[in-house]
């Protein structure tokens, strides 16, 4: 242990998610001594556009760090945040936003995505980046204000993502921006962790416009002093800038050397694996994959993504289960954990292409659409929520056979970590279809514990990360692959795999006459 441990030491982390904001503080043994969360609700001013409100989701922030500081009676050392990313909002230079956050799954970025298509040669941006085309990235949100409202692209001061409009209202410092988040802006160089001028120069964005690229151990300073005492925080606090939420994750789940991969099922599901070292190849960028720094600061990972993961599980529950709602309310259970034990028992015959905001890794196609295929008159809703369940695992599964092939890695381990790693029934099925040993934690809330260790290391009291998570990380149990159910699963995903590409040119003709872009 380190020489200034303290059995009351205590590190925050705080999630800035997308659906809800969570902080969590922790223990130098990775205990968690305190929790608290707010839901965010999402602004919609209409089909295919996803912002929040910025003010708003301060106040969340506020709300859970008072809450969590009061439980610790104000005793903590560092707090440091686990962001979502690519979202972005202007402010102005006292940090008031001029706009709502544009979030990751907001489709206004068609048009500049099709511009780099159209305009620009894929693989030398991605040589340039570590990041190929894709709708969801920062640049081009900062391209569609400048398109579409230039009088906010020119009176913005910077243009922030999450974490450093959240960090610098904390503190008043900076703005800065961990290397983990600006490597998914798709404006970050791919060999030096600095702003690439050459991509910001095509897009036509000014580099003083965005935040500072540093570590994401860097403390950035104290917190506010007039929100510090509201807080009850100490005057000792640190504020260390923390991660890109995927990354934090990782660290959280012990994540930090290959041949280990996380899968995180929240909003969207997402897998991340350690690469064997820098890695920008054609067979990475074919499978969508990005190269980017790891928290970590000595390491790069990769990020596979079904954008609709929890999401499409949140719109089933939301669009079909109204009864299932009302019972779990009334019980006080939780409806997700409640509708996969009820599901049915016995993989399903149905398949459902879960491409809502359409499609992700490993084939990046943002005029997708989902699909349920294979109904039968016999068939109830207990079939069709495992059909649901299958589908999602499917897709995972079509993300680490990329992750294996592009990479040469063999994936040997799987942490789990999310809400999806809250139901045994869900874990099974998962390590059945990836044939995998799955691994959860003695936390779900990796992210969070993440950031904290990231905080950890920051102020020092750790050496690194690997000393932090050897004290803070610790599996709690693991699901072993079903052989019998593993041979049935291999079967289906031979034909789950031919779905997309069988409904991909009349998803398109839908898209392209429905889309408002």
């Amino acid at each position: 242990f380190p020489t200034r441990r303290s059995s009351d030491l205590m590190f925050c982390g705080i999630d800035l998610g997308t659906s809800s904001v969570k902080a969590s503080v922790f223990d130098e043994h990775g205990r968690q001594l305190a929790f608290s969360r707010r839901e965010i609700d999402l602004v919609l001013p209409q089909t295919g556009l996803a912002e929040l409100d910025p003010e708003n989701y301060l106040v969340k922030v506020y709300e859970t760090l008072r809450d969590v500081s009061a439980q610790c009676h104000g005793n903590i050392a560092s707090i440091a945040v686990s962001s979502q990313a690519q979202a972005v909002v202007p402010i102005d230079r006292r940090g008031n936003p001029l706009y709502n956050i544009i979030v990751t799954m907001d489709n206004r970025t068609l048009r500049q995505y099709r511009f780099w298509k159209e305009h620009h040669d894929e693989w030398e941006i991605y040589k340039r980046t570590g990041n190929g085309f894709a709708s969801i990235y920062t640049v081009n949100k900062i391209m569609w204000f400048i398109e579409n409202r230039p009088d906010i692209y020119e009176q913005a001061w910077k243009f922030c993502c999450v974490q450093d409009y959240v960090v610098f209202k904390l503190t008043g410092e900076g703005p800065f921006i961990d290397y983990s988040m600006a490597g998914r802006t798709m404006m970050l160089s791919s060999e030096r962790p600095e702003w690439d001028s050459g991509v910001l120069d095509i897009a036509g964005i000014s580099k003083d416009k965005l935040s500072e690229p540093v570590r994401s151990t860097a403390t950035i300073g104290r917190v506010r002093e007039d929100i510090r005492a509201g807080f009850g925080l100490s005057r000792t606090c640190q504020v260390v800038l923390g991660g890109h939420d995927q990354a934090c994750g990782a660290v959280g789940s012990g994540v930090i050397t290959p041949g280990m991969v996380m899968d995180a099922c929240g909003t969207v599901d997402a897998m991340v694996s350690v690469l064997p070292g820098f890695i920008i190849d054609r067979a990475m960028l074919d499978n969508k994959l990005p190269c980017y720094r790891h928290v970590d600061g000595t390491n790069y990972i990769t990020m596979a993504i079904n954008t609709n993961g929890g999401l499409f599980l949140k719109w089933y529950k939301n669009t079909f289960c109204h009864e299932e709602s009302q019972l779990c309310g009334e019980q006080n259970c939780d409806i997700y954990t409640y509708i996969i034990k009820e599901c049915a028992n016995t993989p399903a015959d149905i398949y459902v292409l879960p491409h809502l905001e359409g499609a992700g890794t490993p084939v990046n196609d943002p005029l997708s659409l989902g699909a349920v295929i294979g109904l039968r008159v016999t068939h109830t809703k207990k079939d069709i929520t495992r059909a649901v369940l299958d589908s999602l695992g499917y897709e995972m599964k079509l993300n680490l056979s990329a992750i294996e092939q592009s990479t040469g890695q063999s994936i040997e381990e799987i942490r789990m970590i999310g809400g999806g790693a809250k139901s045994p029934k869900w874990l099974q099925i998962k390590a059945d279809i990836f044939n995998r040993s799955i691994t959860v934690l003695e936390t779900q809330e990796a992210a969070s514990l993440g950031a904290a260790i990231t905080g950890a290391v920051g102020t020092g009291y750790f050496e690194d990360f690997g000393q932090a998570i050897q004290h803070m990380v610790h599996p709690k149990e693991t699901y072993i692959p079903n052989p019998a159910m593993v041979k049935e699963y291999e079967t289906r995903f031979e034909e789950y795999k031919r779905i997309y590409p069988g409904l991909k040119d009349i998803s398109h003709r839908i898209s392209s006459r429905t889309s408002i872009y």
